[in-house]
């Protein structure tokens, strides 16, 4: 009996280590296309003197 309750243990641990690892790796793997993204460009901006604003050039 005592082998069972020692494997049901054993197990348990490594299901819980490798959950730990999958959500260590997926953060990242989340961080790398983080910063292999391109920035995001809304194109060419145009000063607005009146508002002071910048505005997208049409």
């Amino acid at each position: 009996m005592i082998q069972l309750v020692a494997a049901a243990a054993v197990g348990a641990v490594g299901l819980y280590a490798y959950k730990s690892f999958r959500k260590h790796m997926d953060a990242i793997k989340a961080e790398e296309l983080e910063k292999a993204r391109p920035p995001k460009s809304v194109g060419d901006l145009e000063h607005d003197p009146e508002s002071g604003r910048y505005k997208v050039k049409k």
